[in-house]
């Protein structure tokens, strides 16, 4: 018998004898406990209970099932197991009492039974589906409510359901590999799978399946664990996102204009056939080994332009001046964004530049053209008053001459020449008008070209030509 335990010897209820191990545990003396009634040592909910069981045995000769109780005693609360048997010696037959503290037991079945129950809330409330299978005959041993929302089944059938059902649920096209899954889980002890099951309703889900086997030390292996998780958001996610980056592709390596990504420092990190064309380079590998500042005129216009990427995140229509390897200059026009991350850094610039270098020399060559026709109009108006001054005055000379030959009188040729010089006059302040202003845009012109120095466009000279014109009009 165990040296802790607790050993009483009762006759006709009350108490004969005891040992120290029942005096310790019950925190009574001998002097209090011989000659005492049994139930009056324990709690009084319990005292009933005690009396019936010890009359029990008293009666049959059977020990008592054991019964556990708290008591109070000076070293705080106990919980103790009492159990009796009938000793066959004596007359009237005694009761042999044993105790024992099951305290620490009970507290750690407690704080066991609470990890349970918080394990239990756990997967309660959790989305993905658990269930435990028998490693003796695959039955279903637990499976949480999320099955039932996963499965579209009732709880009631998921609990005594099996291996075999489980793997019903899944795709008939898919049942096969889901069957060697489940088979071969004891022999990889872990292993995974996506598989697609059909609801009660008919939807199809995706699920990733892990499953395991939890061994017991004490039994060997005990039972397979499987969590299943819905996927099917996930699948979408992903399928949507292929489809995403293959658009992308399709236009980023079909597109006529240059696409590009390049990293902060301008090093090129992707371009597509287009750009590589029209940078005049071998091949992608040159490609990705250049900078982009390699092919730009002006350093300085490709700093400005990065500095409000950085700023704003995007820029649009910027027109910049290429110099390929051909060094034949080309205009782009280039739209660009900055992909940054979380924190704001930028990772890399992505964008596409537009070739716009015949749609500029013909942007120029319309600015010239309409110039031209507008600058014709402008010196023919004044060319024609030059003309009709210049037709007036021989007339009126031819006129003169005929009216002074004819004329006997002096004061009639004073009166002729009078006349005559105030048309004149008026003819003459007429073509020193013309002559004016097409001096003004001669003068223009040159003060205009002489300056010149090649620009992108050419209406901002041409502008100019016509403001220091203005003054006077076009007429």
């Amino acid at each position: 018998m165990h040296l802790k335990e607790g050993i009483a010897v009762l006759r006709e209820g009350c108490f004969e004898y005891a040992n120290p191990a029942f005096m310790s545990i019950t925190g009574c003396r001998w002097d209090m406990l011989i000659g005492r009634a049994l139930p009056e040592l324990f709690p009084a909910g319990e005292r009933d209970a005690i009396l019936r069981s010890h009359d029990a045995v008293r009666a049959t000769g059977l020990a008592s099932t054991p019964h556990e109780f708290w008591i109070e005693t000076d070293r705080g609360e106990l919980r103790i197991e009492m159990t009796m048997t009938l000793l066959r010696s004596g007359e009237p037959a005694p009761v042999l009492a044993t105790v024992v503290d099951v305290t620490p037991k009970r507290r750690r079945m407690d704080e066991i039974r609470k990890l349970s129950d918080r394990l239990q809330s756990i997967l309660h409330s959790m989305h993905d589906v658990v269930v435990s299978l028998s490693a003796e005959d695959a039955t279903v041993l637990s499976i949480n409510p999320a099955a039932e929302l996963l499965y579209g089944i009732p709880m009631r059938n998921l609990t005594t359901a099996s291996e075999s059902d489980l793997i019903a649920l899944a795709h008939p096209e898919d049942q096969g590999k889901v069957g060697d899954f489940y088979r071969s889980i004891t022999v990889r002890e872990f292993d995974e799978l996506e598989y697609r099951i059909v609801r009660s309703d008919g939807t199809v889900r995706w699920v990733r399946d892990e499953g395991y086997v939890v061994f017991c030390a004490s039994r060997g292996m005990q039972r397979i664990d499987h969590m299943i998780r819905d996927i099917t958001e996930e699948k979408q996610a992903i399928l949507d996102l292929y489809r995403s980056e293959k658009r992308y592709k399709d236009f980023f390596h079909k597109t006529k204009d240059m696409a590009f990504s390049v990293s902060p420092e301008g090093v090129f990190l992707d371009i597509n056939d287009a750009g590589i064309k029209l940078l005049g380079l071998p091949g992608r590998k040159a490609a990705l080994r250049s900078s982009v500042y390699d092919f730009v005129e002006l350093p300085v216009a490709l700093d400005e332009m990065l500095r409000e990427l950085n700023e704003r995140g995007h820029v649009s229509n910027r027109s910049v001046t290429l110099k390929p390897t051909s060094e034949v200059p080309i205009e782009v026009d280039i739209t660009a964004r900055a992909k940054k991350n979380e924190s704001g850094a930028v990772l890399y610039y992505e964008g596409i530049a537009s070739n716009i270098t015949q749609a500029m020399e013909n942007q120029r060559n319309r600015v010239l053209r309409n110039t031209a026709a507008g600058m014709c109009h402008y010196l023919n108006s004044h060319l024609m008053h030059i003309s009709s001054a210049l037709d007036g005055m021989e007339e009126e000379l031819s006129e003169m001459d005929e009216r002074f030959i004819i004329s006997a009188r002096p004061e009639e040729k004073d009166e002729i020449w009078g006349s005559g010089r105030d048309a004149l006059s008026g003819y003459i302040r007429d073509v020193n008008l013309g002559y004016r202003k097409i001096s003004k845009i001669t003068r223009a012109f040159n003060s205009a070209f002489l300056t010149y120095r090649e620009e992108s466009y050419l209406d901002k000279t041409i502008l100019d030509i016509f403001s220091a014109c203005h003054p006077e009009g076009f007429d």
